[in-house]
């Protein structure tokens, strides 16, 4: 007979391990909705800067994606897209402006969280058809957020901090098992494309001299075409080790990024340390739009505890401070224009007075010498209960 060995006893103790693995994986699939607060915050920033982009390009729109913009024609016949999503090639300018006012419209929604199982697709087709429009101009951010909106058509967006939540929540509406999966395999989706994107870019990074010698953020901070804050590209790029660790660690936490998710502390690291990286590229670099929607998508990272931590803390600054202390009463008081809301007012100027009056009676009771322990000390306690 064989004698037992620590591997083999090791093994035999082992036998349900992959059993108990898939049931796991399972329940994670099924059992709830996951980084519900992180796809709400993402919700919420990537549909501000959608709406923002299509605001701040209005009086230009014609001239980029409509009828005005004939002369990109040669670029989309290599460039751009086909079937619906080529639709406005040879639409008018009625039909652009009512493509284009629908499309601010849905990004709207998107952000409100308003029938966003509805939204999410038409904002994705509406989107792409007008950036299908000139794909030149586009950067990396209009790439990104379009295939974002094809997992987040998958995903239950709306669960938190949106006007969806409320209207559930006051028709009590039940969560199905199919909806749950969905969810989570859009967010696994989300997940491997952040990765595959910040991997991708590290990898192709790491090749150029640039990157390797620790310079290659200094030129571009110096270039013509980004260098917005001339005066401030300067200040960075004044000594060499700023940008030479700046340089390091935005190509190490590109490669690494998907081998830090693992850990909380790691991820943490990781997370901020591309947060500063997005923050330096919307300022110094002036590409907004980019580094917004691409930071927009790493709150999905980020645990719900945390969110409604930052959300208490956000809730408190604007609330408690002088400012607000000021202007909060005064608002009350405005919106306290009704007659019945006068008629508070009154009684509450009432039983102000009856506190003046309490007050001195207190006063005179003290200057007879009364004693705190006697009857008129305990109904002086309670008065200004019942006022």
């Amino acid at each position: 007979m064989t004698a037992p060995t620590p591997v083999r006893d090791w093994l035999r103790t082992q036998r349900t391990a992959p059993g108990r693995l898939l049931d796991a994986v399972v329940t994670w699939f099924i059992a709830d909705r996951h980084s519900s607060y992180g796809i709400a915050v993402m919700r919420i920033a990537s549909g501000a800067f959608l709406l923002g982009w299509l605001l701040v390009n209005l009086p230009i729109a014609s001239r980029i994606w409509g009828p005005g913009s004939a002369y990109w024609q040669p670029y989309r016949e290599i460039l751009g897209y086909d079937g619906i999503f080529g639709a406005l090639q040879h639409a008018g300018p009625v039909p652009f402006w009512l493509w284009y006012i629908a499309s601010i419209a849905l990004a709207l929604a998107f952000t409100l969280g308003w029938r966003t199982r509805i939204v999410t697709p038409l904002l994705f087709i509406f989107y792409t058809t007008l950036n299908g429009q000139n794909t030149p101009i586009s950067d990396g951010g209009n790439y990104f957020i379009r295939i974002m909106l094809i997992y987040l058509i998958l995903m239950d967006v709306s669960r938190r901090w949106s006007l969806d939540a409320r209207r559930r929540a006051r028709l009590e509406s039940p969560e199905t098992q199919t909806g749950s999966v969905l969810h989570n395999i859009g967010l696994c989706l989300v997940v491997a494309q952040i990765c595959i994107v910040y991997l991708e870019a590290g990898l192709y990074k790491v090749q150029g001299s640039l990157w390797q010698n620790g310079t290659a953020v200094y030129y571009p901070l110096q270039s013509v075409a980004y260098g917005i804050f001339p005066p401030l590209a300067d200040l960075l790029t004044y000594f060499a080790l700023p940008v030479f660790v700046a340089t390091y660690v935005t190509v190490l936490a590109q490669i690494a990024f998907p081998f830090l998710l693992f850990h909380r502390i790691t991820r943490r690291v990781a997370l901020l340390a591309l947060l500063g990286m997005h923050l330096s590229i919307a300022v110094v670099m002036g590409l907004p739009f980019f580094s917004g929607i691409m930071a927009s998508a790493d709150a999905v990272l980020v645990s719900g505890a945390t969110w409604v931590a930052i959300v208490g803390w956000l809730r408190l600054v604007l609330t408690e401070n002088p400012l607000a202390r000021r202007l909060l009463p005064r608002l009350r008081r405005g919106g306290d224009s009704s007659p019945g809301a006068e008629k508070g007012t009154g009684t509450r100027k009432e039983g102000a007075g009856e506190t003046s009056r309490a007050t001195a009676r207190r006063a005179a009771t003290r200057k007879k010498g009364t004693s705190a322990d006697g009857p008129d000390a305990e109904a002086d306690q309670e008065e200004p209960a019942q006022v």
